[in-house]
């Protein structure tokens, strides 16, 4: 719910939209998108059984809630678990692998979608 430019989000609220899969599956549930904030998005993501390519246009950061997330990258793989994190900045290229994981995920601009003619 919104309350004076405040959104609280409960867990039975989220609204996950499937981005990537078959085959497996990436959703990300936006808890802060370009109808919150000017600046910055934040979502929690969740993988499963999923590898999926992509080059950030935006600078990302994820932590890791649940699960196992292997982030290779030209810097090497990260081979993430509860509670690691990590910061990409915009325009790194990486590989997201994952039998199963959830994250929050942070990204700025959070109108890259526009930006990129995305939307």
């Amino acid at each position: 719910s919104t309350m004076s430019g405040i959104r609280y989000v409960k867990p039975a609220d989220r609204v996950e939209e499937q981005i990537d899969g078959p085959p497996g599956r990436i959703a990300v549930a936006r808890d802060v998108s370009v109808n919150e904030s000017e600046t910055f998005g934040a979502s929690i993501g969740t993988f499963e059984n999923c590898e999926m390519e992509w080059t950030v246009l935006y600078d990302e950061y994820i932590y890791i809630l649940e699960g196992h997330l292997d982030l290779e990258t030209k810097d090497g793989t990260f081979n993430m678990t509860p509670g690691d994190s990590i910061w990409l900045p915009n325009g790194s290229w990486m590989i997201y692998r994952a039998e199963y994981a959830k994250a929050v995920i942070v990204v700025h601009p959070v109108n890259w979608r526009q930006i990129h003619g995305y939307d």
